[in-house]
């Protein structure tokens, strides 16, 4: 038995997915950080045979040498670690429309936000990896009751090329409908 969504529902799910849609991503940091570590370790890999040659030495090759080593430090620092900004991101508003559709109290556009909220979230992407931002067993059995809606709303956002399959077990579809084999869903 599954939930039947009315047009007005559907309305409500694509308009939630274009506001998600139309909020900026979180920055990626990675491309600074790469653009930090890199010259910092060619400063403090040719700096000793360069300096030599050119006649620093004392203070000046000290500040030098201690440039390099933060702009290393802090360039590898932030590039690994800019994938766990979206993951967070997507972590807390997984957890925040789970409460939501735990709520019994909620009225049924509420459910329809929280539900495309979770599924849109579902994964979080950071350059070439895609993980999971919850226990997707974990989470069915905390929807209870709405799990049928939740998974109305997947079969709306799948069909859109939204978002993976999360609920629901589907094979990738080769066809031309908005997803590859393997592929990223279409924005």
């Amino acid at each position: 038995m599954s939930f039947p969504l009315s047009e007005q529902d559907r309305a409500v799910v694509l308009a939630t997915l274009e506001e998600i849609r139309s909020e900026p991503p979180p920055s990626n940091r990675a491309g600074q950080g790469c653009v930090m570590a890199l010259p910092g370790f060619l400063l403090l890999l040719v700096f000793p045979i360069v300096g030599r040659m050119m006649g620093i030495q004392g203070g000046a090759a000290a500040v030098v040498l201690i440039l390099g080593g933060v702009l290393l430090v802090v360039g590898l620092a932030l590039w690994f670690t800019a994938g766990g900004a979206e993951r967070g991101r997507a972590t807390a508003a997984a957890e925040a429309a789970l409460r939501v559709l735990e709520d019994r109290g909620q009225d049924g556009e509420t459910y329809l936000r929280a539900a495309t909220l979770l599924l849109c979230n579902a994964y979080a992407t950071h350059g070439p990896s895609t993980v999971q931002s919850f226990d997707f067993g974990v989470g069915a059995s905390r929807l209870g009751a709405q799990r049928e809606r939740v998974m109305a709303v997947e079969e709306v956002l799948l069909g859109e090329g939204a978002i993976y399959p999360v609920f629901t077990s589907q094979e990738p579809d080769t066809e031309d409908t908005g997803r590859r084999a393997g592929g990223d869903p279409q924005p």
